[in-house]
């Protein structure tokens, strides 16, 4: 499920975010969480030995112009930014604590929230996504000298969308599904050099990109993927997608659009 917040400072309306604000954002995300399902952060969902956190948000978006100044986003109003899940008990989490709360902190700014559902209408296995977070694939490797390298790839490359396929199906064995037989196949559209983002978690460099994708393939693993996002690090904050309608002929987007997404 897709969930669409809106954050409205409460003292005054100026809004002051560093400029890599992924750490801060998924520190609320935890805290309206923790209420209900506090052992989360800790647990998360488990599969092969590894701890999947089921979850992804989106960029912010201001309602209004913003300025950078030293490292941080200042701007006025509001602002939205979307969250999904596909654990409904995740999901629950984060509603009761909108619903039964009225303020909420993101670093040292008091916020009342807004929430809206974004219901997808139907699901096809052919469909055009946008991200509203850089999505990322990479493989560490041990150097010579036994130090660690972390190499991104390219959206183009073969091993991205291998990365991407594997990754779901994992999510997919975490959820206690089985797509082993099923593919998802993601092919970039109109992608250049420049969608490709770097962001900084924890003083790492992270590397996406950004842009519109073609998904194909089972069903439920494009449901699976709007719900969890594609690729990695998604509790950080990336691949997170919302399906468009793109007119070929006017390279024009129909974003949000009435016929396929409810709000």
């Amino acid at each position: 499920m897709i969930l669409k917040l809106k954050l409205k400072a409460i003292q005054d309306d100026e809004i002051s975010l560093p400029v890599h604000y992924n750490r801060p954002l998924q520190g609320l995300f935890y805290n309206l969480m923790s209420k209900a399902f506090p052992e989360y952060h800790d647990l998360g969902t488990k599969v092969e030995n590894k701890k999947l956190k089921l979850f992804t948000f989106s960029r912010i978006y201001p309602e209004n112009s913003f300025k950078v100044l030293e490292k941080r986003l200042l701007f006025k109003g509001a602002f939205e930014v979307y969250f999904a899940s596909p654990m409904s008990k995740i999901i629950d989490s984060v509603n009761s604590s909108i619903e039964t709360e009225e303020v909420f902190r993101l670093e040292k700014k008091y916020f009342t929230i807004e929430k809206e559902t974004i219901n997808i209408d139907e699901i096809t296995e052919n469909m055009y996504v946008k991200t509203l977070s850089p999505i990322t694939a990479y493989s560490t490797i041990i150097l010579p000298n036994k130090s660690k390298y972390t190499h991104y790839y390219s959206a183009y490359s073969q091993d991205f969308k291998k990365l991407v396929e594997d990754n779901i199906k994992r999510k997919a064995q975490a959820m206690g599904e089985n797509f082993d037989d099923c593919e998802l196949n993601i092919q970039p559209y109109g992608i250049t050099e420049k969608n490709e983002k770097l962001l900084f978690y924890k003083g790492i460099i992270i590397k996406g990109w950004t842009g519109y994708f073609k998904i194909t393939g089972s069903r439920e693993l494009i449901k699976l993927a709007l719900n969890s996002g594609l690729g990695a690090k998604n509790a950080q904050g990336f691949g997170m997608i919302i399906p468009v309608i793109i007119d070929k002929k006017s390279s024009l987007e129909i974003n949000f659009s009435k016929e396929n997404i409810n709000v």
